[in-house]
C-alpha cells in the first residue's frame, strides 16, 4: 500500500483509490486540481460524484473490465468536474487487497499535469525541486498541497506520505508552539525572519523561516505557504570564526607578553635551584620541598605561556604533504607506554593505503598525543582506547574513541573553548590549541557520546 501511495504522488496524471463500497480514500494533486475539488472535498466523493454513471460501484467496475477485455483500447469515461462541467478520459482500473481490505486503484492517463512550459511554470517547477529552500504550501483545509524537496529533506518525510494531509498528520512531533508549521498560518499568524531549531532524529538544524497567506481576488484567504533556509552552516561558520578571533587575540596577547614573562621567571628558576642545592647541603629536606613546588609550579607557568603562544599565527610553519598513517605510528610507542601506566589497552584499527594529506607532521603529533592523553586519563585507571584510521569521501578521518564516562551533552558545547577545563590541574588551553592546528590545515574536530565513552573524529582534507 505504502509504494501504491509513492505511486500515486509521482505519476504526472490523475489518480485515486476507492474502497471497496466506491468512496475515496486517497487522492492526488493533479486530480484536484483537474476537477477543482480541494482534498477535504474529494475525500467525501464517491464513483457516482466523479464519474457519470448510474451503476453501483461493482457494475461499474466489470463495466470497465469487460470494456479492457473486449477492446485493445484503454476504456474511457465521462469525470464529473466541480464547475459542473464534464471531461472525456481514459479509465484505468487496478484492484488489490490490502491487509484483508479490498481497494482500487484508479488512474486517468489522459488527464496529466500541467505541461504550460511558460516562464513562471518553469520556475515554479524548479522552484519545487531543485532549490535549497524548504517550501511548504497549504490549501485553505491546513492540509499540506506541495512540498519541495528540500524541505522533506530537512524535516525527515517523504513527499508521498504527507502529501494531502494535516500539519498533525504528517508532522506527529510537530507542536503548535514550535512554531515552524502551524495552522494558524491560516488565521492570519505570520512570521517574518524567524529562527528556529529543528530536530531530525539526532541531526539539528538551524532555520530562518518566512511565511504568509494566499488570498483569492475577493481578498479571502485560500491557503497559505512556509519558506524556509537551513542556515546550519552558516551558524557554525559563525560560531568558527567567533572562535578562531577569541584564539587570535588572546594569541596576540601571549605574543607581546611571553617574554616579559618569561626572563623573570627564568631569574626565579634559577635562584630556586642555587637555593635548593645549599638547602640539600644543609641537609634541610622540609625546607627543599618548598623549593620543588614551588620549580614545579614555575614549569607548569611556561607551560602554560607555551601553550598561549601556540595560539598565535604560525608563520614558520612550513606544509607538507604528511603520512598520517606513518604520523601516527611514530607516535603510537608513546601513547602505550601512557596507556600501560593508567591500565588501558590500546587497539588500533586502520586502513592501508590512506592518501596523504597536506599539513605539518610535528603539529599532528601534538594533536593526537593530546587527544589520547585526554582519552586514557579520562578512563581513571581501566577501559580500552581505540583509535580508527581510515578515507571518507574526500577526507583522511581519526577516531579517537575511548570508554571513560563520557562528555555530558551540556558541556560537549564548551570543551574547544579557551580556558574551559574539568581537569584540577588543566589550563583549558589543550583542545583550543588542537581545534586551531587542525582549522590552519583545512580540517575539522569535533566531539560525539556513542553508547559508552567519548569519540574525537579529526577530519582532515585529502589530496
Amino acid at each position: 500500500m505504502d509504494e501504491l501511495m509513492c505511486h500515486l504522488h509521482s505519476i504526472p496524471y490523475a489518480a485515486f483509490f476507492f474502497d471497496k463500497e466506491g468512496r475515496v480514500i486517497e487522492a492526488n494533486s493533479i486530480l484536484l486540481q483537474a476537477t477543482g475539488h480541494t482534498y477535504k472535498q474529494i475525500k467525501k466523493k464517491t464513483h457516482y460524484d466523479l464519474f457519470v454513471t448510474k451503476d453501483s460501484f461493482g457494475a461499474w467496475l466489470e463495466h470497465f473490465r469487460i470494456m479492457s477485455e473486449k477492446s485493445n483500447r484503454v476504456p474511457r469515461g465521462l469525470l464529473k468536474l466541480r464547475s459542473g462541467k464534464t471531461c472525456a478520459c481514459d479509465i484505468l482500473i487496478y484492484s488489490y487487497s490490502s491487509r484483508g481490505e479490498e481497494a482500487h486503484y484508479i488512474t486517468l492517463p489522459t488527464i496529466q499535469e500541467n505541461t504550460n512550459h511558460s516562464l513562471l511554470s518553469c520556475f515554479y517547477q524548479q522552484i519545487i525541486k531543485n532549490i535549497n529552500l524548504g517550501i511548504i504550501i497549504l490549501d485553505e483545509d491546513a492540509c499540506i498541497a506541495e512540498i519541495s524537496e528540500e524541505a522533506c529533506k530537512i524535516l525527515g518525510v517523504e513527499k508521498c506520505h504527507v502529501i494531502n494531509r494535516t500539519i498533525e498528520d504528517a508532522f506527529p512531533g510537530m507542536k503548535e508552539e514550535q512554531g515552524v508549521i502551524s495552522s494558524a498560518l491560516l488565521k492570519g499568524v505570520t512570521v517574518s525572519d524567524k529562527a528556529y531549531s529543528w530536530f531530525n532524529g539526532n541531526q539539528r538544524f538551524e532555520l530562518i523561516v518566512d511565511s504568509n497567506v494566499l488570498r483569492d481576488a475577493a481578498g479571502e484567504i485560500t491557503g497559505g505557504y512556509y519558506i524556509f533556509k537551513n542556515v546550519t552552516n552558516m551558524s557554525s561558520l559563525e560560531d568558527k570564526i567567533e572562535r578562531s578571533d577569541r584564539l587570535a587575540m588572546i594569541g596576540q596577547i601571549a605574543a607581546g607578553t611571553a617574554h616579559e614573562i618569561r626572563n623573570p621567571l627564568t631569574s626565579i628558576n634559577g635562584f630556586l635551584q642555587m637555593i635548593r642545592k645549599s638547602l640539600v647541603e644543609a641537609g634541610m629536606e622540609r625546607e627543599k620541598g618548598y623549593t620543588d613546588i614551588m620549580l614545579t609550579e614555575i614549569k607548569r607557568i611556561n607551560e602554560l605561556v607555551s601553550e598561549f603562544l601556540l595560539l598565535s599565527k604560525q608563520k614558520e610553519i612550513q606544509y607538507k604533504l604528511v603520512d598520517v598513517e606513518q604520523v601516527f605510528m611514530e607516535i603510537l610507542p608513546i601513547v602505550e607506554n601512557e596507556a600501560l601506566l593508567h591500565g588501558v589497552e590500546v587497539l588500533v584499527e586502520k586502513e592501508s593505503p590512506l592518501p596523504l594529506v597536506m599539513g605539518d607532521s610535528e603539529m599532528l603529533k601534538q594533536v593526537f598525543l593530546n587527544i589520547a592523553k585526554n582519552g586514557i586519563e579520562a578512563m581513571g585507571g581501566q577501559g580500552t582506547l581505540t583509535i580508527r584510521l581510515f578515507h571518507t569521501d574526500s577526507y583522511v578521518e581519526i577516531t579517537i574513541h575511548d570508554t571513560g564516562p563520557g562528555i555530558p551533552p551540556y558541556l560537549a558545547d564548551k570543551i574547544f573553548e579557551p580556558f574551559f577545563t574539568t581537569k584540577e590541574e588543566g589550563t583549558g588551553l589543550g583542545l583550543p590549541v588542537c581545534q586551531k592546528i587542525v582549522h590552519d590545515m583545512g580540517g575539522s574536530i569535533r566531539v560525539s557520546n556513542k553508547g559508552y565513552g567519548t569519540i574525537f573524529h579529526v577530519l582532515l582534507p585529502s589530496c
